[in-house]
């Protein structure tokens, strides 16, 4: 993880409210894709191997602002649902439970770190951790931890995301390409899919999906948002006439293109006990 990006940081400035985290999500709106990222996510989960005499126990570890949720809203409230919702900060937690309003069913939310779960061992259907392993700083730990909350039940299951080294590199080499203080060293580098494929079958029998896209940005301040989100928590200074250049790469690429091309590389685990 790079240096200046500690369990201190992530609390007091990057997730400390919910802009960053939004912003980042916001550029998704551009996806090629029928559906978003999270329908595809919930798209590959087998529900209904689970009783129907009891609702399905769900921990969500890191459910950031609830958008999951939010987007599978129908399909979810089709099942009997008992949901611990958790996140790092409150201001997440916050707006989770904005964002999960409409799901049916028992609700909890609390703050919780992927690296302590004890107090969660054993008790859940489903276990999701979505983007968040690349935040632990033991990464081992923390897939421990996912395991141990798995109940004994075989149909059981943990779903974990992360991104590929691959994964939008290319609008982090345009802002190299203009300032060297530009950071591409990305907190996801830490846990991306070519690290996770060798961590996981340390702890879980997988399953891996791959969702492989591209988003086509035709909106310069929803770019901008997410430029910014990975450079203004971290308080790095940019030479002046940063996000103009980067705007006329924008409007070049609008001319040739009528878009911004943004290149996806996620996957998806759907992880078992051994």
């Amino acid at each position: 993880m790079p240096e200046d990006i500690t369990k201190s940081y992530l609390k007091k400035k990057q997730y400390s409210t919910t802009k960053y985290l939004e912003a980042r999500i916001k550029i998704h709106q551009f996806t090629k894709n029928k559906y978003s990222f999270h329908e595809w996510i919930l798209n590959n989960f087998d529900m209904s191997v689970f009783s129907k005499d009891r609702p399905i126990k769900v921990l969500d570890v890191g459910c950031g602002t609830g958008v999951f949720w939010k987007k599978n809203v129908q399909k979810l409230n089709q099942f009997k649902l008992d949901v611990v919702f958790t996140d790092f900060t409150q201001a997440m937690v916050d707006k989770e439970k904005e964002n999960t309003k409409d799901i049916e069913g028992t609700k909890v939310y609390e703050i919780a770190d992927v690296e302590n779960l004890e107090k969660y061992y054993g008790k859940f259907d489903i276990v999701m951790c979505h983007n968040v392993i690349y935040h632990a700083q033991d990464k081992n730990n923390a897939l421990m931890n996912l395991e141990k909350c798995l109940n004994d039940d075989l149909n059981s299951f943990c779903s974990i995301t992360t991104n590929s080294e691959k994964h939008m590199l290319n609008v982090y080499e345009n802002g190299r390409n203009l300032d060297k203080n530009f950071p591409t060293d990305r907190i996801i580098d830490t846990f991306t899919e070519e690290i996770a494929d060798k961590l996981i079958p340390n702890f879980f029998k997988m399953d891996k999906r791959l969702e492989e896209e591209e988003l086509q940005v035709t909106d310069w301040d929803i770019l901008m948002g997410f430029v910014a989100s990975g450079v203004e928590p971290r308080g790095i200074k940019l030479v002046d006439n940063f996000y103009d250049k980067y705007k006329e790469i924008f409007e070049n690429e609008m001319k040739s293109k009528g878009y911004f091309q943004i290149i996806k590389r996620s996957p998806l685990y759907i992880c078992k006990k051994k």
